[in-house]
This record gives structure tokens, sequence and C-alpha cells, in this order.
């Protein structure tokens, strides 16, 4: 490992080893530490580091600081360490990318000092150990997404961790996917719930605007529930009539299941104009009654 580290947030980190454990200083930053200030301790398992990181945070009734209990995924490969946190309601901090994900990366280092990096299930495994400890459980499901990357596609672990409720580490995922094929309406749909999950609604509105293209409903679905949350209803009820124009029907999918209930009395609404254009519309194509007509 580097003994010099910078966080795109966090700031810069000087790393060294105290025995087994691994301490980590700073000075400065968003957080404005003090001079050698302790912000980082723990003990790796395989390439896991359990243990704490300093957080400062903003809000009415948070902490101006907290050691916030982590499990640190170690990458071998490229050095860099990734975090994810969950702060209390109302709390956020200058840190942490969408007030809950913490990466740090190496500025130098000696290539002949990494190890191999371990197979999946030994980091996996790691994980549930640490978190069976008591450490944070959803820092222990990021460990657990990373150890199992090779086994399947950047978009079906974007969903398997969305579902899971780590939308930080969904939207790496889906990003990734997106960077590989651009009109990936499933990964579009994904980054944009990600956002969304992460109260990022602007990029959420603008993930989802640059997918209206590709003619999938659920890409206007949450479009329609992007828009709610940023306040636009009318754009909101737009576009929720033009998912039901492609066909989107409310089924109660546990993936859908944020924005349709977000839109219920809006969906209820559309769906009984909807009902009402259909009847009008057979009732308008029938011959006319009269002589000889058996149409009542």
């Amino acid at each position: 490992m580097s003994n010099a580290y910078q966080g795109d947030s966090y700031g810069a980190v000087s790393l060294r080893m105290q025995g087994d454990r691994l301490v980590g200083v700073a000075t400065g930053g968003p957080c404005g530490f003090e001079p050698d200030t302790e912000v980082l301790s723990g003990e790796f398992q395989d390439n896991v580091l359990v243990g704490q990181v300093l957080l400062c945070q903003l809000g009415p009734h948070c902490e101006p600081r907290v050691n916030q209990p982590a499990l640190v995924v170690f990458n071998p490969e490229d050095g860099v360490m990734t975090a994810l946190f969950r702060l209390k309601d109302g709390c956020r901090s200058p840190v942490l990318k969408n007030d809950s994900f913490l990466l740090l990366r190496p500025l130098s280092r000696d290539a002949d000092a990494v190890e191999p990096a371990r197979a999946a299930s030994a980091t996996t495994a790691a994980a549930a150990s640490a978190a069976a400890d008591g450490a944070s459980s959803s820092a222990a499901q990021v460990a657990a997404g990373l150890g199992r990357q090779g086994e399947a596609s950047p978009l079906e672990e974007g969903q398997r961790q969305l579902a899971a409720g780590n939308a930080g580490v969904a939207q790496r995922h889906f990003e990734l996917a997106l960077s590989r094929d651009a009109r990936n309406a499933s990964a579009v749909v994904g980054l944009g719930a990600s956002q969304l999950a992460l109260n990022d609604v602007v990029r959420a509105v603008k993930t989802l605007e640059a997918g209206k293209g590709l003619g999938r409903a659920d890409v206007h679905l949450w479009l329609a529930y992007a828009y709610l949350r940023e306040g636009n209803r009318a754009r909101s009820r737009e576009s929720l009539r033009r998912a039901f124009d492609l066909g989107w029907v409310p089924a109660g999918r546990a993936s859908e299941a944020a924005a349709e209930q977000a839109l219920r009395e809006d969906i209820k609404d559309l769906e009984a104009l909807m009902q009402q254009q259909r009847t009008r519309k057979r009732i308008l194509g029938r011959p006319p009654a009269g002589a000889g007509n058996a149409t009542p």
C-alpha cells in the first residue's frame, strides 16, 4: 500500500502501520482537521479493513464529527480504497459523495509491495465475517458486491445492489454498463433509480431525459417520478401518460414500487381517463341503430 492517499472529496490522508493496525492521519481538508488528526484506523481481514473512519457532518441535530464503523474495501490491483456509509436521517457529510460513498486513491505505490488479488470468495467471506462482528452492514454489502464483480455483468450487479438497498454501489455498476452501451435502457432506468434513491434528483432527471428516445415505457415512468420529486407536476403527468402510451401498466413490480407508490393518485386518474377513452371509442365505432340493425 501507498502511504499517501487522496480522496476526491475527503482530502489527503497519510497511512502507516502500527503493529497489526493501519492508521491514517489527515490535516485540513473539507472537515478542517487539526494537524495529524487520526481519521482512519483498523485491521485487515484479507482485503477488507475492519475499523472506523472520522467524518464531519452537517445538519441541525448532527454531531459535528463522528467516528463511523466501516468496512473499507482495498483493491490490490489499483490500490483504491472504498467504503459505504449510512448517516443518520437529516445528516450529510461534505467528504462523502452523495453523502454515502468514500473513495481514496493512492498518490504513489510500490508495485512489489502489493499482494496479488485474493479470490472473490475470500473477499466475500471476510465481509460476511466482519458484518457478523458488528461492523457496518452496508459496507459489508459493498465488499461482497465488489467480490462478485467478475461473476455478473455490470447491469446485473447494479440491479442486485439496488434491490439490496446499496444505491451508491449500484450507481457505479450502471455507469459502467452505460459506458459500454449508452443505449442500454435497463441501465438508464437503474442509474436514474439509484440517483433518486440517493436524493440526486437533478442528475436523475438528466439521466432519464437522455433515455426518452429509447422507446421504453419504464424510462418514462421513472422520469415521471423524477419530475414529481423535482416539483414539476405537469411534466410528471406528461411522462406518466407517455409511459401508458408505450404499454406500461401498474403491476406491483418490486423494482418499480417507489415510483408507483409516489405516482399512485396520478396513475389512478390516468387509468380512469384511458378507460373512458376506450369506452368512447367502442361506442363511436358501432354502426348507427335503426331499422334492420340488430345493435340496440
